[in-house]
């Protein structure tokens, strides 16, 4: 009898290959020398498009959803971002250091 597959959603090993092969591609580097200050505030995982992935995934990774964006239909990194970024408001709300 075949064993059955297992879902991969929370298998570190399985995470940890995809992150290194997805990280490859990244859009923007923050070490990289034309890397914008403005970009430090305008990353995925605060655009109204970010849609967080599930299981040990949700934490870095995402799927964009802009329409209007070259990623739409991509994974992305949290830390990364594009041109096509809209800022979701309610993601400041509240956080440490706001007033």
């Amino acid at each position: 009898m075949a064993k059955e597959p297992e879902w991969l959603g929370e298998n570190q090993a399985h995470f940890k290959d995809c992150h290194n092969r997805w990280i490859q591609r990244l859009n923007r580097r923050m070490g990289d020398p034309i890397y914008k200050e403005e970009w430090t505030r305008q990353q995925c995982f605060s655009c109204i498009y970010f849609v967080g992935l599930s299981g040990i995934f949700k934490n870095d990774w995402g799927a964009c959803t802009n329409p209007t964006s070259p990623f739409d239909r991509k994974v992305m990194f949290e830390h990364d971002g594009c041109d096509y970024y809209v800022e979701d408001a309610k993601y400041w709300e509240g956080l440490p250091g706001d007033s």
